[in-house]
């Protein structure tokens, strides 16, 4: 415990750790403040009626133009009524945004910066103590080598849910300051009759799936990054795996070993909304492919660490 919170301090003592948190925090304000100019606003129960109003304007323009088919004017009748459903129950426009809208978009957003920013720290947090010599400092302390490297995982695991608690609270705050938090509401049609059914956004289950995704990147980014000594190297790897597995994946779904390739198993493909790029893969199978594969970069990297010859 002692070696990790001896990283955890080094790793605070840099500018680029409270850069990366700044980056997170400004990003999710940026965005959040886009929405909030350039959205419907639902705050006020005048406003709610206008933004409805307007909505009822243009559907009757639709439903009153010449040569319309039959199908398209039951759909604008239906939004007419539905409409009127929302100005009665004194409900937002469909196009308002609700807090439970706002974050799950921060929840996205905030997602992808933390597995940038975490890659980086998993990649460098070994490699620069090569570049910069001090790793025969490091290593001269009566230390198992595999607790100091143990150590600088965990502290780079540690770091990214810092990022993800921080930035979720952050987003949160922000929805409550910007955005109507009333339960966001889906209406429909069934036969003639105005239902209403409540959003659920499983929010926790786009976290877990994600968070696995992520977890797996930075596992390869420090195998890398402590087997090359290369920041650089690895950071360009464990990105482009990141933000180009998914379109590698589509090329190599035709044949058979693509289904056992590690980023082709992505557990974010599980989320809600999602779904595998490759036929046939379960949930269950994709989480042994992690497993296994997390065992192989593990064992390669701390069986490379404690045997390699630090001459410089």
């Amino acid at each position: 415990m002692q070696y990790v919170k001896n990283e955890w301090i080094k790793m605070w003592s840099q500018k680029n750790a409270w850069i990366m948190l700044g980056l997170v925090l400004a990003l999710l304000a940026f965005v959040s403040g886009m929405n909030k100019y350039y959205g419907v606003d639902s705050d006020t129960k005048e406003a709610r009626i206008e933004a409805n109003e307007n909505w009822l304007t243009h559907y009757n323009e639709m439903l009153n133009a010449e040569g319309m088919a039959e199908e398209d004017k039951q759909y604008y009748q239906d939004e007419i009524a539905m409409t009127e459903y929302r100005i009665a129950q004194d409900l937002p426009s469909y196009d308002a945004t609700m807090i439970s809208e706002h974050m799950e978009m921060s929840i996205t957003l905030t997602i992808v910066m933390i597995s940038i920013f975490t890659v980086v720290i998993a990649a460098g947090i070994v490699s620069s103590e090569f570049g910069t010599g001090t790793i025969k400092m490091l290593l001269t302390r009566p230390v198992a080598r595999w607790k100091i490297l143990l150590s600088k995982l965990v502290t780079t695991i540690l770091y990214g849910l810092t990022l993800m608690v921080s930035g979720l609270i952050f987003a949160y705050i922000l929805g409550i300051i910007l955005f109507n938090t009333d339960p966001a509401v889906s209406l429909s049609i069934v036969n003639g009759q105005v239902m209403e059914e409540t959003v659920k956004i499983p929010y926790l289950e786009m976290i877990l799936y994600s968070a696995g995704s992520t977890l797996m990147t930075i596992l390869f980014a420090f195998m890398i990054g402590t087997i090359f000594g290369s920041s650089t190297l690895a950071v360009s790897l464990s990105l482009f795996i990141l933000l180009m597995g998914s379109t590698a994946t589509m090329f190599i779904a035709q044949y058979d070993f693509a289904k056992y390739i590690w980023f082709a198993n992505d557990l974010s493909f599980y989320a809600p909304g999602s779904m595998p790029l490759i036929e046939g893969l379960t949930f269950t199978f994709s989480l042994i492919v992690n497993i296994v594969y997390a065992i192989v970069f593990l064992a390669i990297t701390f069986i490379y660490f404690m045997k390699r010859d630090i001459t410089a």
